[in-house]
């Protein structure tokens, strides 16, 4: 107990140093990994080889449905933004002696959307990503919401001997995100107001048209083919100005 507790300790320090050497970064600055370098982070932690600063949290994601996971994480995000978080996890087992997941979690369960990713780095597979969203409830009855999770894992993980059989193997990395949803664009409706300025811009248009033909035809002796082409253009460059 002494020694599960000394290391928590030791995580909650190197998480706070690395919280001050971030918020000490200029401006414009963000934690916003790509795949391939997500892979990497997980390779150190799997390997227990020393890490960068980061804002990766180590927690146990499955216990906590996303609101609640947020929220303990201090609902501070992990990139600067105020939607997407990262976390180093262990994963249990749903079945005992099985290679599933379990993925119950808080109120609800994470339900995969889609196969596994490959994730290469210079043509070589060195891990897995699966999306994940999260929904309310039993599987009989669940409503799907905003959280979207992308999960890796090392596609060679190095063997380890698990206290807890329970444990399905070593560690993950997932991205936490809510994706908000986009209000329908309304149609601009024309007000009063447009609608006798447009009328306005279609009369003078009539009039300009109107003496401009006075003009062809009175004070100036042009050809019909003339007229045409002149009549032509005029048009093109009133519907520029126009619209």
């Amino acid at each position: 107990m002494e020694e599960d507790g000394n290391q928590e300790l030791m995580v909650c320090m190197k998480e706070a140093e690395d919280e001050a050497y971030l918020k000490s970064m200029p401006s414009g600055f963000r934690f916003k990994p790509r795949d391939d370098e997500l892979i990497f982070y997980l390779m150190c932690k799997a390997r227990n080889k020393p890490l960068p600063p980061t804002r990766i949290k180590e927690v146990p994601l499955y216990k906590y449905d996303p609101d609640t996971l947020t929220a303990i994480s201090g609902n501070m995000s992990s990139n600067g933004t105020i939607n997407e978080w990262y976390f180093f996890t262990s994963r249990d087992r749903k079945h005992p002696q099985g290679k599933r997941p379990n993925r119950a979690a808080g109120d609800g369960f994470w339900k995969a959307v889609n196969s596994d990713k490959h994730v290469k780095s210079n043509g070589k597979l060195i891990g897995l990503k699966k999306t994940l969203v999260y929904c309310r409830g039993k599987p009989s009855k669940a409503q799907k919401t905003n959280w979207i999770m992308h999960e890796y894992v090392l596609s060679d993980p190095p063997q380890t001997t698990h206290k807890n059989d329970h444990q399905l193997d070593g560690w993950a990395l997932c991205r936490v995100y809510n994706r908000k949803p986009q209000a329908p664009k309304v149609p601009e409706k024309s007000s009063p107001q447009n609608f006798g300025s447009n009328n306005l811009n279609i009369q003078n248009q009539i009039k300009e048209q109107s003496a401009l033909q006075n003009f062809v035809t009175e004070d100036l002796n042009f050809s019909e083919s003339d007229k045409f082409l002149l009549y032509a253009n005029f048009g093109t460059i009133i519907d520029l100005l126009t619209h």
